[in-house]
């Protein structure tokens, strides 16, 4: 069985889930990295100002203070106090950087001129947290103002298909046994005008679907009646002709109808019985196949007397198998008849081993672009030249018999070699 798929309601939270992730993963970058060109711009370009700004007016006067405020300490390197620079700020290069060896790890702004040398300290901790509130309020806000159009999107989308996943729900508790006819109603209620479409055509097509059953069930109820018939007055004829003494070669042709008659009625009764998907009587017993198959290959024998054709068997198990009788003959008479029908001179070979019954011949083959096809009804290879009588059922009838009992049938064929098939229950 196949995975089962996704319904559309799984795809709607999917798409929505990952609309709502990429649009919060784009925020979350977009203040990230607005966050950093604070950091690296702004901040950067604001140190830059203090120290140009405390130069200018050192310039003028050497004793201008140094810049000291919540944020922003200012230090500079003097020959005459060289403890006026905490050590870690003092080791610093010129240029902008932070400085590593403290916890809150401030930013460090390091400038020259004049033989001095100017620190200014910006511990951003303060700023940064202003920054994060004044970042989060915003996004949370827009965050909100995206969700929830999204959400009223999602429930729109969801109210929209919701006819359609009912109808889906519904259409799974469908059982044809009981009948096609289904009740839409609680559907249709909020059904928009392309579902109301949909539940028109699936009406439409349950009816004629209930058409065509009523009218296969009626033809195969007078078919099995009609062909039934002719079948009985065949074997009250051969009852009849069976209580005559008859000459020798009267008696043969006797003989020779009375498995064909046989034949004809299992035959008829597996197609009455497959058309109507009735389940096929099982054997109360395990029946031992290799009799059966071997009673199979005496009466093709038998029809096939005029040809020289060398059967061998090699029963290297006995199978045995609790299955329907009928249909496992009607299997092997098709594939050992087709066996007979297609060798002319040469030989075939009946093979069991373990739950295989394998049949080889020496006949005309199959080519490759026909074996493609020789499971269809009424197809035949060669039809007008083949001087073999029929109307291509047979392999066809042995396919679905196969399918519905779930055995494993394979066809190899090399033209003008011969063909081998494989039965496996």
């Amino acid at each position: 069985m196949g995975k089962k798929q996704r319904g559309i309601h799984h795809k709607l939270i999917r798409a929505m889930a990952i609309q709502l992730v990429l649009i919060s993963g784009v925020t979350l970058l977009s203040v990230y990295g607005a966050g950093k060109v604070v950091e690296k711009v702004l901040i950067k370009e604001a140190l830059d100002g203090e120290a140009e700004f405390y130069w200018s007016h050192y310039k003028e006067n050497p004793d201008f203070n140094l810049p000291s405020t919540l944020n922003l300490t200012g230090y500079m390197e003097s020959a005459d106090n060289p403890d006026s620079v905490p050590e870690d700020i003092a080791r610093l290069p010129i240029g902008y950087q932070r400085l590593e060896t403290r916890e809150k790890r401030p930013l460090v702004h390091v400038s020259e001129k004049y033989g001095k040398r100017l620190y200014l300290v910006f511990e951003e901790g303060q700023v940064a947290r202003l920054a994060l509130f004044f970042g989060i309020t915003p996004l949370a806000l827009v965050l909100m103002i995206i969700y929830l159009p999204a959400w009223i999107s999602y429930l729109m989308a969801k109210r929209a298909v919701s006819p359609v996943i009912k109808l889906s729900r519904k259409m799974e508790t469908v059982d044809g046994d009981h009948g096609f006819e289904i009740d839409f109603s609680d559907i249709e209620e909020n059904a928009d005008a392309e579902v109301k479409v949909l539940l028109d055509a699936f009406r439409q097509y349950a009816h004629k679907v209930s058409e065509y059953i009523e009218r296969e069930k009626n033809f195969t109820r007078y078919a099995s009646h009609e062909l039934r018939t002719p079948l009985a007055v065949l074997k009250g004829s051969l009852a009849v002709l069976d209580r005559q003494s008859l000459e020798s070669r009267q008696q043969a042709v006797v003989d020779r109808m009375r498995p064909m008659i046989k034949e004809m009625e299992d035959l008829l009764e597996a197609l009455l019985l497959l058309s109507r998907e009735q389940k096929p009587e099982v054997s109360k017993e395990p029946i031992v196949l290799n009799e059966l198959v071997s009673q199979q290959v005496r009466q093709i024998q038998k029809l096939n007397a005029h040809k020289q054709i060398t059967v061998l068997t090699d029963y290297k198990n006995s199978i045995e198998r609790v299955l329907p009788e009928r249909l496992f003959c009607i299997c092997i008479n098709n594939i050992i008849s087709n066996a007979f029908n297609y060798t002319e001179n040469g030989t075939i070979k009946i093979t069991i081993e373990d739950s295989s019954i394998i049949i080889e011949d020496t006949g005309c083959g199959i080519p490759s672009t026909a074996l493609k096809r020789i499971y269809e009804p009424f197809y035949r290879v060669n039809r007008d030249s083949s001087k073999v009588k029929g109307f291509g059922l047979g392999l066809s009838i042995v396919y679905r018999i196969c399918e519905q009992m779930d055995w494993k049938l394979t066809i190899e064929s090399v033209p003008e070699e011969g063909t081998k098939v494989s039965l496996v229950l």
